[in-house]
């Protein structure tokens, strides 16, 4: 004896409405990755040293920055600039910072782009000071300092570009009584950037 199994019409129009999903056959998502940059150049700060005044300096700067997209990323700088003869005293003085921060790309075209920054970490800043009765005071101070600025980035090739850019950079070293105190600073720095793997487009 031979039993037939019959289905309703309705059960026949609900299984053709739920199909079962085929979970091998999903779309694949392809890996995303910063674009990292990396870079080196001149440096130029006029440290307004307190109680003293403007005191220029000359150094190296170290570029490092990973863009997420055409809008942002993230920006390590480090740098270093010395002076041999401050405010005429034959002693030198010298500043290290190093920061790091978000950068933002308002505007962007292909082989140009400007950019904005805020950074925040340390300065080392050895170098002289003088009392009030004018005696010279050798020192340094490590404190925090952060910076706020902003640049254009031109691309030559694929892989590299040249960025010029200029800050507010806002550190600390000693006064007139040997206390410490904010110290206002600007720089400008020009560099030499190769990009990891070609950028978008």
């Amino acid at each position: 004896m031979r039993t037939t199994l019959k289905l309703s019409p309705l059960v026949l129009c609900l299984l053709c409405l739920m199909p079962v999903p085929a979970r091998a056959q999903g779309p694949i998502t392809a890996g995303l990755a910063p674009v990292m940059e990396g870079g080196f150049g001149y440096t130029y700060i006029r440290a307004d040293v307190p109680s003293q005044g403007k005191l220029p300096m000359n150094g190296v700067q170290g570029i490092f920055n990973a863009d997420f997209n055409r809008h942002w990323g993230l920006k390590a700088d480090v740098g270093y600039s010395r002076v041999f003869d401050a405010f005429h005293s034959g002693r030198s003085a010298d500043m290290l910072t190093y920061m790091g921060g978000p950068v933002l790309y308002p505007w962007r075209s292909r082989n140009m782009n400007i950019y904005v920054h805020l950074l925040a970490g340390a300065a080392r800043q050895t170098g002289v000071n003088y009392t009030s009765n004018g005696q010279v005071v050798l020192g340094y101070v490590n404190k925090f300092a952060w910076a706020g600025g902003a640049g254009l980035q031109h691309r030559v090739t694929t892989s590299w570009s040249v960025r010029i850019g200029a800050d507010y950079m806002r550190t600390a070293f000693f006064n007139e009584n040997i206390a410490i105190t904010g110290q206002t600073n600007l720089r400008a720095s020009a560099s030499l950037i190769y990009t990891f793997g070609e950028r978008e487009r």
